[in-house]
């Protein structure tokens, strides 16, 4: 259906899924005349490659007509930071709904901060994932949720030591983070409708 949003995020979408619900509620919101349906599977239990052994039913089933994927953090906590692996992974993921949806697929980069400990293997992953839009430049695009939280950052520091942290200690995302990461794909989400 063209007007079905589906969401499938590990973490990188919170510990609960929060910033694809939050999102859903924001477009919903702003668009109150828009016809839209939204399919959440957030955070999505399975690995990457597990995803793709059930995408006929928990993807391609869906009908969707925008799908946005915000995978890669926990495989790549899975695959012990091989980001060559969850990169591998995601392609055969993608080209299977290439093939077998019409959908519009936006794909999000995921913060360093997240996984600082892996932080060269995050960058290397984000690598990939822009690169993907290659495979489909009419039908991938990227949400670069890296670049944006660097931004942010960057805006904080100018304001001096007192800004309120978007991860925790334990690289988790707080409420400020689920906060921005909503509005972040509210704005990229209206963008495309557009």
């Amino acid at each position: 259906m063209e007007n079905r949003i589906l969401i499938i995020g590990d973490d990188l979408l919170g510990s609960e899924g929060e910033a694809a619900f939050r999102c859903s509620e924001m477009l919903l919101c702003a668009e109150p005349n828009r016809p839209m349906q939204f399919s959440i599977n957030a955070p999505l239990p399975l690995s990457i490659p597990q995803l793709f052994a059930r995408a006929s039913s928990d993807v391609i089933g869906k009908k969707a007509g925008r799908i946005v994927l915000a995978l890669g953090l926990s495989d790549l906590k899975r695959e012990r930071g091989s980001a060559e692996a969850v990169a591998e992974n995601y392609r055969t993921l993608l080209d299977e709904l290439l093939k077998k949806t019409q959908s519009e697929l936006d794909l999000l980069t995921i913060p360093t901060e997240m996984l600082p400990e892996g932080a060269d293997q995050v960058e290397l992953l984000n690598q990939a994932i822009r690169g993907f839009v290659d495979l489909a430049p009419e039908r991938i695009g990227v949400f670069d949720w890296e670049s944006h939280v660097r931004k942010f950052l960057e805006k904080q520091e100018e304001r001096g030591k007192f800004g309120r942290s978007l991860f925790s200690e334990a690289s988790k995302s707080t409420s400020l983070c689920i906060t921005l990461l909503s509005m972040f794909l509210e704005d990229c989400i209206l963008k495309e409708l557009k």
